[in-house]
C-alpha cells in the first residue's frame, strides 16, 4: 500500500486527473461487466438445475404376432429391473428399486435423473418369447440415456415380445350303437362345424394336417367325416376357441370349448350311430282245403309279394336271403345262390316252406307286406303291416289253401295274443292295449271269443264287428267257429308310450284252418338324468373367490341363467329328458390369468345308461400367473442391554437381483411377500433368497430351507476419520462454513474457516475391506476457489478365530494416488476483488389494512426509501398502478472492503397509518400499513400525483454511473485544491 502511495506522490495534478479518468472507466465497464456476468452465471445456474432435475420417462412393450410382424398391440405383465450406469464403473450397474410390470397399456413410468441406464426384462406374460436379435438370440435387455431434454410423450424405450402361437385339433370318429362295423354309407357321411374364436380372427387349416389350406374365419364352419382331423396351427396361445357340431343328436364331446396353449388343444366329436338293425322274415306254407298233401306241383308255385317301406332312407336297399338254398362265400359257386336286394315298391316270391329273410332293417322302419292273388288260392294273410321294433320277433307266417271242390265247410279259428317287451313288472301285470276287430260280411252277426290267460280260457263273450277288444301281457283272444272265407282285420289302436311290431293284419278265414297273430309291443324308453358342471382350477397363488361363468345349452337353446362357479364347487343338478342333447361353454377368463386347458362332456346327449344317473361336466383351468407366498419371522439374538432396530428392511432376491423389498417392525417380527411368481420363463421353479439391508453390529443369518432370519449382536469395529480446512489468499470479511461429504453413508460434517473435524463413526459389523469416499461440496459463495480433490478412505476389517472384529488395516488415497497418513486435507484460496462485482435485486411489496376508512379516503401513492444506515440510496413511489410493490435493482452487495452492505427499507409517513417493515435483503421486504385513525384530515382534493412514478434507483445502471462521475469528480476537486495550496505554499 505503501508502495503505490508512493507511486502516486510523484504524479502531477494533470496525470492525477487522467487516471481518476480510466479509472471511472473501469468502474463503469466493470459495473456493467458485472451485471453481464451475473446474468450468464443465474442462467448456467438454471441449466445446472435443469440437467440434474428428473425427467419423466417411459417404456412400451408391444407384440409380435405369430406371423413376425411389429404391431402396435400392448403387453401387459412384463416384468422389469431397471439400472443405472455409473459413469466412473459402468461393468458394476446399480439396480433402481425392485421389480416393474407393464400396465394394462404395456408401460412402465418413471421419473429418472440424467444419466445412462437399462431394463432388464426377467419375466414374460404367458404365451409370449423375447424378441430375437440378428443372431437369433433372445433380446433382454435395454440400454437407454435420459437428457435433460427427454420428456414422456414418446417412448424413451420400446421392447417387443413374440406372440407364441399353439394349435386347434378338430376330430370325428363315428361308431354303431351296437358295435358293427361302418358302412361305406357312414364312412362317407358329411359332419358340419361351426368353429368361433375370441379374437374374431381368420386361420388356415388342413384335413388331417396335410395337403390344400383351407381359410376359415371366426364363425363359419367345416366338414368332416369318420376318421378325419382338422388342424389348425398358428393360433395365438389365449384365443379362447368354441366348436359346435351342427344337429348334433347322439354321443358326446371333449374339449369343445377353451383356451390355446402350448399343447395342442383337441376337440373330440364322437358321435354314435343309435340306428339298430331288425330282419324280417316272411314264411310261406301252402295247404289244400280238403286236406290233401301238397303236390309237386304246388311246391314250385312262386307266390308274389309286394314290399313296401318308410322311414328308411331314400332309395334304400336290403339284403335278403332265403332257405331253399345253401348260402356261402364262394364266389364261383353261383348256382347254390338265392339272395339279392329289395327296396320300398319291390316284388318278391315265395314257394311253399320257403322262409325269406329281409336283413339290417333299421329299427323304428315301418313295412307293408301285401300277398297279391294266385288263382285257385285264398290267402289266409292278405296285408301285414308293422315295424321294426328293437328284439322284437318280426316274422309273419302267409298260408295259402287251394280251393279243391265239393269239401264241406268246415269252421276256422282266429287268434291273436299280446306279447309286451318291458322291465316294468307292473306294466306287465296291470297295462291293457286295445284292438279293434272287423268282419266282412257281418251282417250284424253276433260273434263269440274266449280270453286265454295262462293256458285257462274264460268264458265265451259276445262280439260284433267293429267292437274293441283289451288285453294285457300273455292274454290270448280265440275266435271259434267261424265260416271259412270270412275276411277278417285286426288293428292295435296306438299307444304313446310304447312301439308296436305289429300294427295291423288283414286276411281270409281258411276251411278248418288256425290263424294265429302274436301283436309285440316295446316299451318307449324313458326317464331322466342329472347334469352337473363341476369346476377345477390347477395351479397357485389365485383368488379362490374368482367366480367363472357358464353358458349351458340344452336342445339348441341357451339357458337364461349363467352358472357362476369357484374352483371346487359344483353346480345345482340340471334335469334333462332322455334324447336331450346339451352344450357347457365357459367364458373366457384368459385376461384374469386363467387358461381353460380341458372340458370332459362339455357336449353330449341323454342315452338310456343315464336315465337316472348324474352326468358330469368336468371343466379343468390352469392359473398361468401361477404365484407363491412366502413367510417369514425375524429373531434376535443379543446381551442384555443392546436394544433391537425399530425396524429393519428386508429383499426377497431372485438370483441375484432384488425382486420384493419390505420394511419390519416388531414386536413380532414377521414378514409376507405374497403374489410372488412360481416359475420362470423355462418353467423353472423359482428359487427365492432372503437378505437382510445391513444393521451395525448385527450378524443376519439365513437357512436355504426358508426365508426366516436371525439377527446376531457381534460387537462392531468403530472407526472415525478426520478431515481438514486449510485457506490461502486474502482474509474473508465474512465466515465462509464448508460443507465434506463421505459415502457411503451419505456423512456430512463442516468446517467454518480453516480447522479439523471428524466424521461420525463408522461401525464395521462383518469382515471385509470397505471403500469411503470424501469430497468437499462444491460451493457458490464469491470470491473462493473451492478444492476439488477426492480422497478414498480404505479400511479393512478381519475376524479373529474368537469371532471378533478387529481393525486390520487404513489407508488413503487422493485423486487416485496413495498418500501418507489418515487426514484428508483440502486447501481453498479467497479473492475479495471478486466481491466488488456482485450485486443484488430486492424487492419490496406494500400491505394494506384500511380498517373502516372508505375507499375515498384512503392513500392512492406512497414513497419508500431504500437506505444504508442513515443515508437514503434511492426512493420509489408505490400505487395500484405498479400493484403496490416495486423491485431495487443490481445494488452492490459489497462495499470497497468487502463488507456485506446492510440495506433497509423505510416508509415516509402516512397521515393515520401505522407502518411496519419486516423482511431481509435476501427474501424482500413487505410494509404492512394499519390505518389507526388520522391525525389531521386529508384536503378534498389531493394534489395531482406526479405523472412519472419512477424515482431514482441507486441500482440503475445510469445512476450508478452518475454516483461514480460524482465520485471522481469530488477527487478531481481535491487534486486541483491541494496543487493549488501546494503552488501558493
Amino acid at each position: 500500500m505503501n508502495r503505490l502511495k508512493h507511486i502516486l506522490s510523484k504524479l502531477t495534478v494533470r496525470s492525477r486527473v487522467l487516471l481518476s479518468a480510466l479509472l471511472l472507466t473501469m468502474l463503469v465497464t466493470g459495473i456493467t461487466g458485472t451485471l453481464a456476468w451475473n446474468s450468464g452465471r443465474q442462467s448456467a445456474l438454471n441449466l445446472g438445475q435443469a440437467r440434474s432435475a428428473e425427467r419423466p420417462v417411459h417404456l412400451l412393450k408391444l407384440e409380435i404376432d405369430v406371423e413376425g410382424n411389429r404391431t402396435e398391440v400392448p403387453v401387459p405383465g412384463a416384468d422389469f429391473l431397471l439400472f443405472r450406469i455409473p459413469d466412473q464403473d459402468p461393468e458394476n450397474p446399480e439396480q433402481i428399486q425392485t421389480t416393474f410390470t407393464t400396465d394394462q397399456e404395456g408401460r412402465i413410468t418413471v421419473s429418472l435423473p440424467p444419466g445412462r441406464y437399462f431394463f432388464q426384462e426377467v419375466r414374460l406374460p404367458y404365451g409370449f418369447a423375447p424378441e430375437l436379435d440378428g443372431e437369433q438370440q433372445p433380446i433382454r435387455r435395454y440400454d437407454f440415456t435420459v437428457s435433460a431434454e427427454s420428456n414422456n410423450e414418446v417412448p424413451i424405450v420400446t421392447a417387443y415380445n413374440q406372440r407364441l402361437a399353439g394349435d386347434l385339433i378338430i376330430e370325428k370318429t363315428l361308431v354303431n350303437d351296437d358295435g358293427r362295423e361302418l358302412t361305406e354309407e357312414q364312412r362317407a357321411q358329411l359332419f358340419e362345424f361351426r368353429v368361433t374364436f375370441s379374437d374374431g380372427g381368420t386361420y388356415r387349416y388342413q384335413i388331417n394336417g396335410q395337403g390344400e389350406h383351407h381359410e376359415l374365419e371366426s364363425g363359419e364352419t367345416l366338414q368332416l367325416r369318420h376318421g378325419q382331423r382338422a388342424v389348425f396351427t398358428g393360433i395365438p396361445i389365449g384365443v379362447h376357441y368354441i366348436v359346435e357340431e351342427i344337429d348334433f343328436q347322439h354321443g358326446q364331446a371333449n374339449n369343445s370349448s377353451g383356451n390355446i396353449h402350448s399343447e395342442p388343444s383337441i376337440a373330440a366329436f364322437t358321435n354314435r350311430d343309435m340306428t339298430r338293425l331288425g330282419n324280417l322274415i316272411l314264411e310261406k306254407e301252402v295247404v289244400n282245403s280238403d286236406g290233401s298233401a301238397v303236390t309237386d306241383e304246388q311246391r314250385t308255385i312262386d307266390f308274389r309279394f309286394e314290399l313296401q317301406f318308410s322311414n328308411v332312407p331314400e332309395d334304400a336297399a336290403f339284403r335278403y336271403t332265403t332257405n331253399r338254398y345253401q348260402i356261402d362265400e364262394d364266389p364261383g359257386n353261383d348256382g347254390d345262390i338265392r339272395e339279392g336286394t329289395v327296396s320300398n315298391g319291390d316284388t318278391v316270391t315265395l314257394r311253399h316252406d320257403e322262409v325269406l329273410t329281409i336283413h339290417d332293417l333299421p329299427v323304428g322302419a315301418s313295412y307293408q307286406i301285401r300277398e297279391l292273388e294266385t288263382a285257385g288260392f285264398v290267402s289266409g294273410t292278405e296285408v301285414v303291416q308293422g315295424s321294426i321294433v328293437q328284439d322284437a320277433p318280426n316274422r309273419h307266417h302267409f298260408v295259402n289253401s287251394y280251393q279243391v271242390g265239393g269239401v264241406e265247410p268246415t269252421p276256422a279259428v282266429l287268434s291273436f295274443e299280446k306279447q309286451v317287451l318291458s322291465s316294468d313288472d307292473e306294466i306287465l301285470r296291470e297295462r291293457e292295449f286295445e284292438f279293434e276287430v272287423t268282419f266282412e260280411p257281418s251282417e250284424a252277426h253276433v260273434f263269440q271269443y274266449r280270453i286265454i290267460e295262462d293256458g285257462v280260457g274264460g268264458e265265451l263273450q259276445n262280439f260284433v264287428s267293429g267292437d274293441t277288444i283289451r288285453l294285457r301281457h300273455g292274454q290270448t283272444v280265440a275266435f271259434a267257429d267261424l265260416p271259412p272265407g270270412l275276411a277278417y282285420t285286426i288293428r292295435e289302436i296306438p299307444s304313446d308310450d310304447f312301439f308296436e311290431m305289429l300294427e295291423e293284419v288283414r286276411g281270409t278265414t281258411i276251411n278248418g284252418g288256425a290263424s294265429h297273430y302274436v301283436f309285440v309291443n316295446r316299451e318307449v324308453p324313458r326317464g331322466s338324468a342329472q347334469l352337473i358342471i363341476e369346476k377345477n382350477v390347477l395351479g397357485v397363488g389365485y383368488d379362490t373367490n374368482h367366480e367363472f361363468l357358464f353358458d349351458l345349452y340344452i336342445n339348441g337353446v341357451r339357458q337364461d341363467e349363467v352358472i357362476r362357479l369357484r374352483s371346487g364347487q359344483s353346480s345345482a343338478p340340471i334335469a334333462l329328458e332322455l334324447g336331450d342333447h346339451w352344450r357347457v361353454v365357459e367364458q373366457d377368463s384368459f385376461g384374469s390369468g386363467f387358461v381353460q386347458e380341458g372340458i370332459s362332456n362339455g357336449t353330449g346327449s341323454v342315452e338310456l345308461e343315464h336315465v337316472g344317473q348324474n352326468i358330469h361336466v368336468r371343466q379343468t383351468n390352469r392359473y398361468v400367473h401361477e404365484t407363491i407366498q412366502l413367510s417369514g419371522v425375524k429373531t434376535w439374538e443379543m446381551p442384555e442391554g443392546v436394544q433391537t432396530p425399530r425396524h429393519i428392511t428386508i429383499q426377497l432376491l431372485q438370483g441375484d437381483f432384488v425382486v420384493r423389498q419390505l420394511n419390519v417392525e416388531g414386536p413380532n417380527w414377521t414378514y409376507t411377500f405374497e403374489g410372488l411368481p412360481k416359475f420362470d420363463d423355462n418353467g423353472e421353479e423359482i428359487q427365492y433368497r432372503i437378505r437382510e439391508v445391513p444393521i451395525p453390529g448385527w450378524d443376519a443369518k439365513t437357512t436355504p430351507e426358508n426365508i426366516n432370519l436371525h439377527n446376531v449382536w457381534v460387537d462392531p469395529v468403530q472407526v472415525s476419520l478426520e478431515v481438514e480446512k486449510q485457506i490461502t489468499g486474502d482474509t474473508s470479511p465474512n465466515d465462509e462454513t464448508f460443507e465434506f461429504i463421505m459415502n457411503p453413508g451419505s456423512h456430512v460434517v463442516h468446517i467454518i474457516n480453516s480447522g479439523r473435524v471428524h466424521f461420525p463413526e463408522v461401525s464395521f459389523d462383518r469382515p471385509g475391506t470397505f471403500e469411503f469416499t470424501v469430497h468437499e461440496t462444491r460451493g457458490s459463495s464469491l470470491g473462493w476457489t473451492y478444492d476439488n480433490a477426492e480422497y478414498k478412505w480404505f479400511v479393512r476389517v478381519e475376524q479373529g478365530q474368537d469371532g471378533l472384529l478387529v481393525l486390520a488395516e487404513q489407508w488413503l488415497t487422493k485423486n487416485g494416488d496413495r498418500v501418507e497418513g489418515l487426514l484428508p486435507v483440502f486447501v481453498n484460496a479467497f479473492d475479495k476483488s471478486a466481491l466488488l462485482t456482485e450485486t443484488v435485486n430486492i424487492p419490496v411489496k406494500k400491505l394494506w389494512d384500511h380498517k373502516e376508512l372508505t375507499a375515498d379516503l384512503q392513500p392512492d401513492a406512497i414513497i419508500v426509501q431504500l437506505m444504508v444506515g442513515d443515508r437514503e440510496i434511492s426512493r420509489r413511489q408505490l400505487t395500484a398502478s405498479t400493484e403496490w410493490q416495486t423491485l431495487f435493482q443490481n445494488l452492490p452487495r459489497y462495499d470497497s472492503e468487502g463488507r456485506e452492505v446492510d440495506y433497509q427499507i423505510r416508509e415516509l409517513p402516512v397521515n393515520g397509518y401505522r407502518a411496519e417493515v419486516t423482511g431481509n435483503v435476501q427474501e424482500g421486504f413487505a410494509i404492512q400499513n394499519t390505518y389507526v385513525g388520522m391525525t389531521e384530515p386529508p384536503s378534498e382534493t389531493p394534489d395531482a400525483p406526479s405523472t412519472n412514478n419512477r424515482l431514482p434507483d441507486v441500482g440503475d445502471t445510469l445512476t450508478i454511473t452518475a454516483v461514480a462521475l460524482g465520485l471522481v469528480s469530488l477527487r478531481i476537486a481535491y487534486l486541483l485544491y491541494k496543487e493549488s495550496r501546494g503552488s501558493r505554499s
